[in-house]
Order: C-alpha cells, then structure tokens, then sequence
C-alpha cells in the first residue's frame, strides 16, 4: 500500500444523517467524488478506515457520508479528523507544489551544509510551516515561502534554506 498523504480535513457536521463537510487540502476537489474509502487521522492520533457512502458539493466545501456514521452525533467523532488517501488516489500536484508527507523528513540546507530535520508540517495562517529540530535538539519553524526556502529535492531529501538566521 502507498504511504498514506493527508488530503482534506472533515469539519463540522452537516445536518441529522452523519455528514460532514470536508475541505480539500488545496483548490481542487473533485478526486474527493472518486473515493470508496479513507482512513482517517484523528487528533488523538490513532487511524481509522472509512467506507465513502456518498459525495457532493456545497460551494466552497464537500459533504462526504461514510458507513456507520448515520448521526450526526455518531459523525461529530470525525470533526478534525485529517482525510488520508493512497497516494494514487491524491489530486495530481502542479509545478512546485509537494504533498506534506513527501516534505516531513527532508534537511534543511544552506550553502550545502545541513541545519536542520523537517519533523512535521503545520497549517499556518500564510503558509505552511516546517517545524525543523537541529542537530542540539532545538526546533523551530520555518515558513516554507519562496523568500525563506529555494530549492525542493525530494530525491535528495533536501530543501534550501535561503534565510538560515531563522534557525538562530
């Protein structure tokens, strides 16, 4: 099986069936129609698989239905939970964008020397974050934005860190 990439986050419930809104990691939405089944990632950590009963859109959201969850009591355990799908499955990334999963383990590199390991990515209010621990055990976050960050090799594991002043 393809490691798993978080694509969309299920927010509140909708109505008295067990739906939930769902909202794509990025703009496109219609691979959301396509699934039979998720796992979900929920805040407390553990996975759970999900069967997809149904899809539709709602504006700017889609509702999703999954089996068990005929509530919308039974369907509030979902809220916040993070949508994972098989890799082949994930909406196809355009020139420069990277799914999360692909970026979490890459060094941050200035001028060929490796600074600091990428351990997770946050939601930031701009952008993404990286939060990055250095060798000393210190992190830090770093806003992955162009004039912070240069190249992307996820090949090599490494992205260019063009302001290393953030991990002082």
């Amino acid at each position: 099986m393809d490691r798993l990439i978080a694509t969309a986050t299920i927010g509140r419930t909708f109505g008295y069936e067990g739906e939930v809104r769902v909202y794509p990691n990025n703009e496109e939405s219609e691979y959301l129609k396509k699934l039979e089944k998720v796992v979900a990632s929920l805040k407390d950590g553990k996975e759970m698989p999900l069967l997809v009963e149904h899809v539709r859109s709602d504006g700017r959201s889609v509702l999703m239905k999954f089996a068990g969850y005929d509530s919308s009591e039974a369907a509030r355990a979902l809220v916040g939970a993070k949508v994972m799908v098989e890799r082949r499955f994930a909406t196809p990334l355009e020139e420069g964008e990277y799914y999360t999963a692909d970026l979490i383990g890459c060094t941050l590199v200035s001028e060929g020397e490796p600074l600091a390991r990428i351990v997770s990515v946050l939601d930031g209010p701009q952008a993404l974050l990286l939060e990055a621990e250095r060798p000393d055990s210190k992190r830090f976050l770093v806003p992955f934005l162009h004039q912070y960050t240069g190249k992307v090799d996820l090949e090599a594991k490494t992205i260019e860190l063009t302001a290393p002043w953030l991990l002082d």
